[in-house]
């Protein structure tokens, strides 16, 4: 009965009886019925503190617990090659954080219920990148694209090119959603004089697009990776621990006997 129990809690039940939660306490290395192995710290049964979360699937999930949901600082590794490496709440990516695509995307800013939402810097494979809003993942009123090697950018509008624009006026526009323009190439480019005395006779259009905002549905800012959901219970927790650098996470170290 223990066991089957356990099994139950293991394949994705939300309770738990009070005899197994007796037996799951403090730094453990539980595997579970469905492959998955965690290792980490349990409070009454339930995953709860630092741990790592390793899939039958192959996703692996290191970070902060709170009563079996992902909740605070943690970065998860899908086995598509996806990288999320940002803050938690309650099972889902909410706050902000960094989302990288096997194919070589990747998405910096704050997220909502697992999805881009709001100002961001989004990078493409092709090394374009853009700053825009963005609500659900898609690139919402105006916003600004530079070309990979940095020296030309375009006014966008929910994600579609309108209008090349100046580097300085990009700058601009990019500073007014309160975020920095993008570094330069990893070649080291320099821009020169001339690349920020270029302009266009686009400049005021740039600086209205950011009050704009349309119905149109944007480039999206997914990824076509798979998530599977783990065996996780409910967590009642309302807020998430402070933020930190989630790049720093490791597996927690087992307690000295």
């Amino acid at each position: 009965l223990h066991h089957s129990l356990k099994d139950q809690q293991a394949a994705g039940g939300h309770s738990l009886c009070a005899l197994c939660r007796g037996v799951m306490e403090g730094y453990r290395v539980h595997r579970y019925s469905n492959g998955d192995v965690y290792e980490g710290y349990f409070r009454a049964g339930l995953r709860h503190g630092r741990g790592t979360l390793r899939a039958a699937n192959g996703d692996v999930y290191a970070g902060d617990w709170v009563r079996n949901e992902r909740e605070g600082v943690g970065r998860e590794e899908y086995a598509c090659g996806d990288v999320y490496d940002g803050t938690w709440r309650n099972g889902i990516k909410d706050g902000r954080g960094t989302y990288s695509t096997a194919s070589g995307e990747m998405y910096i800013g704050p997220v909502r219920d697992d999805e881009p939402y709001g100002e961001g810097l989004y990078t493409f494979a092709d090394g374009e990148s853009e700053v825009s809003r963005f609500e659900a993942g898609d690139p919402v009123g105006g916003g600004v694209r530079w070309s990979a090697d940095r020296r030309t950018a375009w006014a966008i509008l929910d994600g579609e090119v309108v209008a090349e624009c100046s580097l300085p006026e990009a700058s601009a526009a990019a500073r007014r959603l309160g975020l920095s323009p993008p570094p330069p190439a990893a070649t080291g480019l320099r821009l020169s004089s001339a690349d920020s005395a270029s302009s266009c006779e686009t400049l005021p259009t740039v600086a209205s697009l950011l009050s704009l905002s349309s119905d149109g549905a944007g480039a999206a800012a997914g990824s076509s990776c798979s998530h599977a959901s783990d065996n996780t219970a409910v967590s009642d927790a309302s807020t998430a621990p402070a933020a930190e650098s989630a790049a720093a996470l490791s597996p927690p170290s087992k307690p000295p006997p």
